[in-house]
């Protein structure tokens, strides 16, 4: 089938938007005032729209500022171990970019100059293990926005002098089926011995790799969730001693799963 028609919204049946305008800041604030997110997972505002009334961490942050922010016991030691399972048993390769699409909508990897890690993606066995299980379902819980608008687990890892530079989740205009990836939930499954920092570009934030943490961020305006917010650059720093692991999740406006599953995101999987 054209891809054009194939992947239509209407032929896939996409269901409305997990947020509509104001549903961004909802979510952040819920968690800025929730105990428990405070006291057993660690929360804490590195930025947000009103720094002084969430105690921001960020020196820099001022009113109308994104928000950034950690959990710093988001994982389990057994969580942790099956992410890093997993990557073992899906192999890491050298980290691509997507090129030119065929006449079927896939698109050619490209060796990446801007980011030299490995990566691997968690389907198959990886999906299957405990611990990767109990994680997507608590950033489910947490989120509130179903596991079919995510894309499955990419695992990193980062050696000794290896980087990504500078880039953003999203893109200014998304009209694919899935929509914006609207929010990354970050997860550093190991400690740093220097350097491997998250850096976010535009706004001079850097967040340190520390074993279990949680780093959350949208990739959209507030008041338009269909719009890039374009302050949200951000950059692995150089892995100067150590190795760098980590997962994340990118999470879309609009269900993910059935479109993937039509090769409608770039690839059939």
């Amino acid at each position: 089938i054209d891809p054009a028609k194939r992947c239509s919204k209407e032929q896939l049946k996409t269901p409305d938007p997990v947020w509509r305008p104001g549903d961004l800041n909802k979510l952040f604030e819920s968690w800025a005032q929730d105990a428990y997110f405070r006291n057993e997972l660690g929360f804490q505002v590195v930025s947000s729209p009103d720094p002084a009334t969430h105690g921001a961490t960020w020196e820099g942050a001022e009113e109308g500022s994104p928000w950034v922010v950690v959990f710093d016991n988001f994982l389990t030691d057994e969580e942790v171990a099956d992410l890093v399972k997993g990557g073992e048993l899906e192999g890491y390769e050298r980290s691509t970019d997507q090129g030119a699409a065929n006449a079927y909508g896939e698109q050619e990897k490209v060796v990446s100059r801007t980011r030299t890690s490995s990566n691997a993606w968690c389907m198959h066995k990886c999906e299957r293990l405990p611990g990767v299980r109990s994680a997507s379902k608590k950033i489910e819980a947490v989120t509130g926005i179903p596991q079919v608008n995510y894309e499955s687990f990419q695992l990193l890892k980062y050696d000794g002098g290896q980087f990504y530079r500078s880039h953003h989740d999203s893109s200014s205009v998304d009209d694919s089926p899935a929509g914006h990836r609207i929010l990354t939930f970050f997860l550093y499954l190991s400690d740093v011995e220097e350097g491997g920092e998250t850096y976010f570009s535009k706004l001079g934030i850097a967040v340190k790799p520390k074993k279990g943490r949680a780093l959350v961020w949208p990739s959209v305006l507030d008041e338009d969730p269909t719009y890039w917010d374009k302050r949200m650059y951000h950059e692995a720093k150089d892995v100067i001693k150590g190795e760098k692991k980590a997962a994340n999740h990118w999470i879309h406006l609009n269900d993910y799963r059935t479109p993937n599953e039509w090769g409608c995101t770039g690839s059939f999987s």
